[in-house]
């Protein structure tokens, strides 16, 4: 398309140029070569010649007493030693000297009374080319097609200039697209429709670019969630394993410690349940499909039952849960369930990141038209570059992974899909090494 509109837009700047050429070469060759002696000018020579036979009777009759006479053109009248007879050409009112009568460019025309020259009559009229007429009045053809040239010659760079480099580089660039490299880009950055289209193709391809980047950041957390779930489901199965092999073979008999030993069982199943209930509602919830039981309940019961339970786990950690002033008792429609999960997530978060003695204070509040509530803990905080990053599936802020600390990197995740189905908003502050506040609200009915 784009060799068509140049090709097209030169074949009418030639197709123009000769036609103006040939339109001035007619005008100046019509106005220099007049045509073929014809009426016109035979006319005008009769007439010439009837007017220098009278001046010549008039000469014959004696000097010229009165005024001259009367004629289409200009002419006068000179003797033989330059004395002016009479003219009516404004140039030549005065005397001339003789010897300059051969140096004028008008029509000139000996004066004969009876065999002998008298004088000399000068006519004011032309009947050589006229060039500079013709040159005059062909000019402003020339002119129009020298500015139509230049304009169609801008319209020729414009056209290269701002349609066809610009699709060239998007026919390149989509070439590289099609070969998966999205950092091919187009520099062109006017406005207009190719401009817009330009521009509109970089957000598309930012766009991919983006979303390609999120697949590769989305297969690496996979990734990490696969080696995070087999050492996470491992060693609790190893744990549970061995437990129950010294059960098996009689290495633990007294009573304390065959407890002992199902008590650690019990607890790595536990951990493990949780585990694959993450993974299940991460799922749900990336297929659309979890379900949300809402409910009108009040504030205050909710969260206390909820808060209690949490302070259990709390406790056999040797931390400190507090609760400052009073939960709002305001009516709120929620799914219990749900929310018991948003809960246990968060402070379980805290539970594994707060150190021993350390306190994790729950602070509630009803604030415009909302109900708050903010989990703060004292543990060892987020570094500032993860903060944006921590509801996302699968994150895991440390660097390298402490195997101590068990977790899918789902928790945030799961929680911040639940709030947002509530209608809600959920939100992460964190000073590295000092602690972590996660607040999420809630509408009130």
């Amino acid at each position: 398309m784009n060799r068509y509109i140049y090709q097209r837009t030169r074949r009418f700047i030639v197709f123009f140029g000769v036609i103006t050429i040939l339109i001035a070469l007619y005008t100046f060759v019509v106005l220099t070569f007049p045509p073929s002696p014809g009426e016109d000018l035979s006319t005008t020579r009769i007439e010439v010649n009837q007017l220098h036979t009278e001046i010549e009777q008039v000469l014959a009759r004696g000097p010229i007493a009165g005024p001259l006479p009367e004629s289409s053109f200009p002419y006068a009248l000179f003797d033989i030693h330059g004395k002016n007879l009479g003219s009516t050409i404004q140039k030549y009112q005065d005397d001339i000297d003789v010897r300059l009568l051969s140096t004028i460019k008008e029509y000139t025309a000996p004066l004969i009374v009876d065999g002998t020259q008298v004088g000399t009559m000068v006519i004011d009229y032309q009947l050589q080319p006229q060039w500079r007429t013709a040159f005059f009045l062909s000019l402003p053809i020339l002119v129009f097609f020298v500015a139509v040239i230049t304009l169609l010659f801008i319209h020729m760079r414009f056209i290269r200039a701002d349609v066809i480099n610009p699709i060239n580089e998007l026919h390149d660039a989509v070439g590289q697209i099609i070969k998966g490299d999205l950092n091919a880009s187009v520099s062109y950055d006017f406005h207009g429709e190719v401009g817009e289209l330009c521009h509109d193709f970089e957000a598309m391809r930012d766009e991919l670019k983006y979303a390609a980047e999120r697949e590769q950041s989305h297969r690496e957390k996979e990734r990490l969630l696969y080696a995070s779930l087999s050492h996470d489901l491992k060693t609790p199965l190893s744990s549970i394993s061995g437990c129950a092999e010294s059960i098996k073979y009689r290495v633990v008999e007294d009573r304390a410690g065959i407890e002992h030993n199902v008590d650690i069982i019990l607890k790595k199943t536990k951990a493990l349940t949780n585990s694959l209930d993450d993974i299940l509602t991460h799922v749900q919830s990336q297929m659309r499909e979890m379900s949300i039981n809402k409910e009108e309940l009040y504030s205050g019961l909710l969260f206390e039952r909820l808060l209690s339970d949490a302070a259990e786990d709390a406790s056999s950690k040797e931390l400190m849960l507090e609760v400052e002033g009073e939960i709002p008792n305001v009516l709120l429609s929620v799914d219990p369930m749900r929310i018991e999960q948003v809960i246990q997530n968060i402070i379980g978060n805290a539970l594994k990141y707060t150190e021993r003695g350390g306190r994790i204070v729950i602070v509630a509040e009803k604030k415009m038209g909302m109900f708050n509530l903010a989990i703060e803990d004292t543990g060892c905080g987020i570094r500032p570059e993860d903060v944006p990053f921590v509801f996302e599936p699968f994150f895991r802020g440390e660097k390298s992974r402490d195997p101590n600390i068990s977790g899918s990197g789902l928790g945030l995740s799961i929680a911040k899909y639940i709030v947002e189905q509530h209608g809600g908003s959920i939100t992460c502050e964190s000073v590295f090494g000092e602690g972590t506040r996660i607040a999420f609200d809630l509408p009130l009915l």
